[in-house]
């Protein structure tokens, strides 16, 4: 995420005004997602609309400023994680703005001990001052950066459930007049009605995010395997860039669901995904579990020696971890599983010039060859004595029908 860091303090010069509504910033849906994370006991999918979250902020922050025109608005949220490790210093971010300097303060970080802004989010009490530099709470760092001038600032509390998790913000109301507490109380209801908004919003990206989990592993599932895959290929034939696949089978899982029970399997597949996330730690890849004890790796820019090297470090890391070596059950004593769990690996790489022209089909198609590819090659990996990587030899120039 591109968050600005607050120390540094430059002066941004100002934007020129245009005539018709504000023109109004958001980060993107991508920049935002950790940002709106948040939780919730329960949900009821039926109810809840798929909404972009940056064009859902977009239209908050329109619709308050409609209530109270004003000539700049933003809107901060905290950090969630700051908020629940409850870590001593915070920050709110600004995640959406309107007016001549919005791009100097879009992503920007404030501590939450500072400004107005600070102070309706601690306490959660919204804030009129018509007279801002007279204001103990206000802080001039943004104004120092931006160039701006803020005179007036009406700022509400964005609440989901009980806890503030942010606030609106309006400056120098467009008239000229000062901001009344008949709009502060206009602004106050608006956040209350955003609030479910914004968590019916949370509640859909965390829908979209189960349905391509396996919730046992934690890794991306069969579903979110095939949905990227003909994405990741098309990025190949467009780019060049190599693309490889792993595809995995834990060697003897069954004896461990026949000896000790299907318990301690699914345990063993849960340590086997954490293994597997804490060994490949590469930009772009997906690690999915495609079903049972098959476990499949998509590589994106990763060629054939490189994937070769990723299988065996998995390979080598499986082969040595010591499974189910804490309580896994009810009453359950470790079993210390060692050495009986290793992984066949098969290898599939395409890598070769840029294609133009491929249809949708054809991608969708060529991914599935891959998979089928690094699948026989795991197979191989079977027959040849289990405990190995094996590359198939679809590495060089594929062709497309």
């Amino acid at each position: 995420m591109l968050i600005a860091d607050t120390r540094e303090w430059e002066v941004m010069p100002l934007e020129s005004t245009k005539e018709g509504p504000p023109r109004i910033l958001s980060l993107s849906t991508e920049q935002l997602s950790p940002i709106l994370e948040r939780k919730r006991f329960s949900f009821d999918q039926r109810t809840i609309p798929r909404i972009p979250l940056d064009a859902l902020l977009i239209d908050i922050l329109d619709k308050a400023n409609e209530f109270v025109p004003s000539s700049a608005g933003s809107i901060l949220l905290d950090d969630p994680i700051q908020k629940f490790e409850e870590t001593a210093f915070r920050e709110l971010i600004f995640v959406c703005c309107f007016g001549p300097t919005a791009g100097g303060v879009l992503g920007l970080r404030v501590p939450i001990d500072r400004g107005i802004v600070g102070a309706v989010y601690r306490t959660g009490n919204s804030q009129i001052t018509n007279d801002a530099y007279e204001a103990p709470e206000f802080d001039g760092n943004c104004d120092r950066r931006t160039g701006y001038c803020t005179r007036s600032v009406l700022c509400v509390a964005i609440r989901i459930g009980n806890s503030v998790c942010g606030v609106i913000e309006l400056m120098n109301k467009s008239d000229g007049t000062e901001y009344r507490d008949s709009e502060r109380e206009l602004l106050e209801i608006f956040a209350q009605y955003i609030s479910s908004t914004i968590q019916n919003a949370l509640d859909a990206k965390k829908i979209e995010r189960m349905v391509r989990l396996d919730d046992l592993t934690g890794l991306a599932n069969d579903r979110a395997t095939h949905e990227r895959l003909p994405l990741d290929v098309a990025d190949h034939l467009r780019t060049g860039r190599p693309l490889s696949v792993l595809f995995l089978d834990l060697d003897r899982f069954k004896e461990i669901n026949d000896s000790h029970g299907h318990l301690a399997g699914s345990t063993t597949l849960a340590e086997f995904g954490k293994l597997l996330r804490e060994t490949v730690e590469r930009r772009g890849a997906t690690l999915a579990r495609y079903g049972g004890d098959e476990f499949v790796l998509l590589l994106p820019e990763t060629g054939r020696a490189d994937a070769q090297a990723i299988a065996e470090d998995i390979r080598r890391a499986t082969a040595a971890h010591v499974f189910l070596n804490g309580p896994w059950g009810e009453d359950e004593a470790p079993l210390c599983l060692d050495g009986i769990i290793t992984a066949s690996i098969g290898v599939s790489t395409l890598d070769g010039p840029p294609q133009t022209g491929i249809s949708r089909g054809a991608q969708v198609r060529l991914g599935v060859r891959l998979l089928q590819c690094a699948d026989k090659a795991m197979y191989a990996s079977k027959a040849g004595g289990k405990n190995r990587v094996t590359c198939h030899p679809m590495d060089q120039g594929a062709c497309v029908c």
